[in-house]
């Protein structure tokens, strides 16, 4: 039972005497070489204690007791009664009751919820521990509690300040290791426990000792961090039918997985079976974040902690664990393990022990605003009205169904904020009218129209292309852009000796709304590929380009448009447009969608695609805008603009209809940028703020603040000419990737042809 004296004693104290001795005068020359130690002589108080619960039914008082312990003690010498023990760490001297006795004592409080039947059968059980943050108050209370004899420790780490937010022990235990500090405090509450520590924790080399040397293990406890050894060390539990128990300190999640009763039964509950074995061997960092959620089964992780998972590598550096977590946890593991070891609790499988939930508020003070659209959805006969009301115009030339079809189908390819495409087209009294359909377009994105008014200019434009390549020629007519206009301009189809519209003259017509993830190759647009691209902005009408292509300029804006998207993204009305309204996730009632933005063209890796699934509880927004946040979610964007060939910004002198005129210029843009070979990406959430910031509509305090020191950031960057407005930002790239094509709405849903009037 006690260590070998040539053993290292830094975590096991010293029994001086191995074997009484009647011999007081070897007594004395023994204790006399510990003279210079902090003695105390426990022994007396402690065999008191024992004669008092000895004798349950009588309440002796302190006059009793003594004269109990003068009978008892008569005859002999203390001294060399029960055990003296030396603890080199604190150079103390205890003297104290014996094995037996000590035990008895110590553990008769725990009478009768442990029998003393029992409290034997647990003396004589193994429990391995593996991680001394979490494990360190799961392997006091086990201690405490006595629920097993043998207990083995493993972690490499040591103590550092910022673990004693949860970790109960001393300053002076700083540098020193965590099975170390453990195994002696240990110690200290009962020093015959047989502590064993791995203070090199657990490496493919010592996983077999720690699970067997001994006796193998009744209980493996899992606290550790490492993934890998998280994992190989479930797989070699298994293979050994150790049953392993895990508590996250969220939530009070608990896992138990009894290998010893199923021994085909999958590690992590099967939450990994997908998963080819390799992937679990030297984990690669892009993996390691999509395997925590896996492990930890994210989504049902509280949501502070889902929060937190966001910012490990970002503002903090690793799992936040509190105390009172932590103190729960190692109360409910040991609580699980005791009664696996008595045989009285026999499952396998997830628990919660949620504080939250059962000690909470009724009512959800954190409930969130639900957004509604205030516009109706378009109204055709209204619409027919609208154009009846125009003066009425003779057209000598009226297109067919199918080319009208042509021409509003290649319309529709034109991008929009979230995908939503505000636009419908009437076709009536020979002549094509394109509609603001404003109950698409409600958006946060949407303030004052100008994301719904750039695509309908960009659709506009696409329309006007069309009919082009097919031999007609257009004149078209504007309407002002004031309020809520649902008319925003006209098509007539003309012979070619008549006053025609100007297109850009481009041929090369898209056939699909098309965007480009974030990677891209490097690369540098020649001098002539820019002058093309300016001039196909100057086509329009007091339309101007300029190009960023300074990789230090680059680096600045792509910071700028991170944080303009992180706060679009958890501004509350801002996260349900993206979230709810933007984003297609997978499932049934996505498959066949024709608008919004599919969530695989948004996450450039499987931990991008995680953090979004985390942020879509509106509540993990809302926790990740108080303490700023959320960085992780948008710095492939940031990397991405700073990696781009270069950005372009339209300029426009301002006006009603600059936005309309905008998409216009945008898109001929965007086919010269296309038809170059190069891809193109809108960076319009710096506008789309900005629009806002001087009613402050929508924005927080601390939102608007930030957006001033942005919108200065951006200014240091695109230097304006008064009265004119910076109206959209193209970020061109040497596409690494084929381009993705983002869903259409059925052209029934779009088009509508109506018989003339009479």
């Amino acid at each position: 039972m006690y260590p070998d004296p040539a053993n290292n004693t830094i975590y096991k104290p010293i029994f001086i005497f191995k074997e009484q001795s009647a011999d007081k005068q070897k007594f004395n020359a023994v204790i006399s070489d510990y003279q210079q130690k902090t003695i105390l002589d426990l022994f007396p108080s402690q065999m008191k204690e024992l004669i008092k619960i000895q004798n349950p039914r009588k309440r002796l008082t302190s006059a009793e007791l003594d004269e109990n312990y003068d009978e008892w003690i008569a005859g002999k010498d203390p001294d060399l009664l029960g055990s003296w023990i030396y603890y080199p760490w604190s150079n103390r001297v205890l003297h104290i009751l014996s094995e037996i006795d000590f035990v008895t004592l110590r553990t008769s409080r725990n009478h009768y919820k442990i029998t003393p039947e029992e409290q034997t059968k647990l003396s004589k059980r193994r429990i391995g521990i593996i991680g001394l943050s979490v494990g360190h108050a799961v392997a006091l209370s086990v201690a405490t509690e006595r629920i097993c004899g043998t207990l083995k420790l493993a972690d490499f780490d040591t103590i550092e300040l910022s673990n004693l937010n949860r970790i109960k022990t001393g300053l002076h235990n700083i540098g020193v290791n965590k099975s170390i500090v453990t195994a002696r405090e240990i110690a200290e509450i009962d020093p015959y426990l047989d502590i064993q520590c791995y203070p090199d924790g657990i490496t493919e080399h010592n996983i077999t000792s720690f699970l067997t040397e001994g006796g193998k293990l009744d209980i493996m406890v899992d606290e550790c961090d490492d993934l890998e050894v998280k994992i190989s060390a479930r797989q070699m539990a298994k293979s050994f039918q150790i049953p392993v128990v895990m508590e996250t300190s969220d939530r009070g999640m608990l896992d138990v997985e009894r290998f010893d009763r199923e021994a085909d039964r999958p590690i992590l509950h099967g939450m990994l079976a997908s998963i080819p074995p390799e992937k679990l061997k030297n984990i690669s960092p892009a993996d390691r974040f999509p395997l925590v959620m896996r492990i930890i089964d994210a989504m049902n992780t509280s949501t502070r902690g889902r929060a937190s998972l966001l910012e490990i590598g970002q503002t903090i550096s690793t799992w936040p664990q509190l105390a009172s977590a932590v103190t729960l946890g190692g109360g409910v593991v040991t609580d699980v393990c005791r009664r696996i070891l008595l045989d009285q609790f026999t499952d396998s499988g997830r628990y919660y022990v949620d504080l939250e939930h059962l000690i909470g508020n009724k009512s959800d003070p954190s409930a969130v605003t639900v957004y509604s659209n205030p516009n109706t959805p378009f109204d055709l006969d209204r619409a027919i009205a609208i154009i009846d009301s125009l003066p009425q115009i003779n057209v000598d030339m009226v297109p067919q169904t199918e080319e009208i079809r042509e021409i509003v189908t290649a319309g529709n390819y034109a991008y929009s904020s979230g995908n939503d495409q505000p636009w419908k087209w009437v076709f009536r009294n020979g002549m094509l009218h394109l509609f603001h359909d404003t109950f698409r377009s409600h958006s946060f994105a949407n303030f004052n129209n100008i994301a719904a008014h750039l695509a309908l200019g960009a659709a506009f434009e696409n329309a006007l292309l069309k009919a082009n390549s097919i031999g007609y020629q257009t004149i078209t007519k504007q309407f002002p852009l004031s309020g809520s206009a649902e008319l925003i301009a006209s098509i007539q189809f003309t012979k070619e000796n008549q006053p025609a519209n100007q297109t850009s003259g481009l041929a090369d017509l898209p056939e699909s709304c098309n965007i480009h993830r974030n990677s891209s190759l490097s690369y540098t647009l020649p001098e002539q590929e820019i002058n093309a691209l300016r001039e196909a902005v100057a086509s329009v009408s007091g339309a101007n380009a300029q190009f960023i292509t300074d990789k230090v300029e680059l680096a600045a804006l792509g910071k700028i448009v991170a944080a303009c998207d992180l706060m679009a993204m958890l501004n509350p009305e801002g996260h349900n447009d993206f979230f709810n309204r933007d984003t297609r996730w997978p499932g049934a009632e996505n498959e066949n969608a024709g608008d919004g933005v599919p969530i695989q063209t948004l996450a450039s890796s499987p931990a991008q695609m995680a953090a979004l699934s985390i942020v879509k509880d509106k509540k993990i927004a809302a926790a990740l805008n108080v303490i700023g946040g959320g960085n992780a979610l948008t710095e492939a964007t940031q990397t991405s603009v700073g990696n781009a060939a270069c950005v372009a910004f339209i300029t426009l002198p301002v006006s009603a209809d600059q936005h309309f005129l905008a998409g216009i210029a945008a898109q001929r843009l965007w086919l010269r940028v296309e038809k170059l070979g190069l891809g193109g990406q809108p960076l319009l959430s710096p506008l789309f703020l900005l629009e806002r910031l001087d009613s402050g509509a929508g924005l927080s305090v601390t939102e608007k603040d930030k957006l001033r020191g942005l919108q200065n950031e951006l200014q240091n960057i695109i230097s304006l000419k008064n009265n004119v407005k910076t109206v959209f930002l193209l970020k061109i790239i040497k596409p690494e990737m084929p381009a993705i094509q983002l869903p259409r709405l059925p052209l029934n849903e779009t088009l509508f042809i109506v018989n003339d009037a009479i």
